[in-house]
């Protein structure tokens, strides 16, 4: 052991006696940041070797019982990796593929992510669910999807403004306000579930007419 709990605590005691200098007092405020530093990251390296066992053991439990899918070389790397799920909002909302008013579609980019929070290319089994927060409690949503690990696959994307899975999704039930929730969950081939939630803004078409409500004073986003 380097010895510095033993120093700090001396320290301490020396300050709690009156027996120190200013400059003392700054060099003891600094080594207990350095200490609370090392415990953090001490703390999320425990975190993470955690999940990666707890992961392994699910593998393991999977496959005694025959139901694990094969994971490839290739991608035992990267379910170590995915710690969390991300709708990015950026790239997220409604889109107008027509010259009629409001939005047609709604497009979608998930991205699993690492702990340094970065895109990581892992497909696995995504839903989605769309519903409006306005509505009456019990009402059905407004859209609700479901992608294969494989049909993740061929969606993503990769290019200098972003990546992860995107997807472009005709309205099932088309909204009448503006601003919507966008619930994903995520579920790895070995067997970690994750979810994310997202406020959007989209334009709904109109219908007969009629102005579609606003649900508030922000514009919304350019989603064409």
């Amino acid at each position: 052991m380097d010895g510095t709990p033993t120093r700090l605590l001396l320290s301490l005691a020396a300050l709690a006696s009156g027996c120190t200098t200013p400059a003392q007092v700054e060099r003891l405020e600094a080594e207990l940041r350095d200490q609370h530093d090392r415990l953090t990251a001490q703390a999320e390296a425990l975190d993470s070797v955690r999940t990666e066992r707890d992961a392994l053991r699910r593998q393991r439990d999977r496959l005694l019982a025959g139901k694990a899918p094969v994971v490839h070389p290739e991608q035992a790397d990267l379910l170590a990796r995915v710690n969390q799920l991300a709708i990015n909002t950026w790239m997220t909302g409604g889109q107008n593929t027509d010259d009629s008013p409001g939005d047609d579609q709604l497009v979608v980019l998930i991205q699993p992510r690492d702990a340094d929070n970065e895109p990581v290319k892992l497909p696995g089994t995504l839903e989605l669910r769309l519903s409006d927060p306005a509505a009456p409690e019990g009402s059905d949503p407004l859209g609700s999807w479901k992608f294969a690990p494989d049909e993740c696959r061929q969606r993503w994307l990769s290019s200098m403004l972003s990546r992860g899975f995107l997807f472009r999704l005709p309205w099932q039930t088309p909204p009448t306000r503006d601003r919507l929730l966008l619930h994903a969950r995520f579920d790895t081939t070995d067997g970690r579930r994750f979810d994310a939630d997202a406020l959007i803004h989209v334009r709904p078409p109109a219908s007969n007419g009629e102005q579609p409500a606003q649900t508030s004073n922000e514009a919304p986003p350019d989603g064409g």
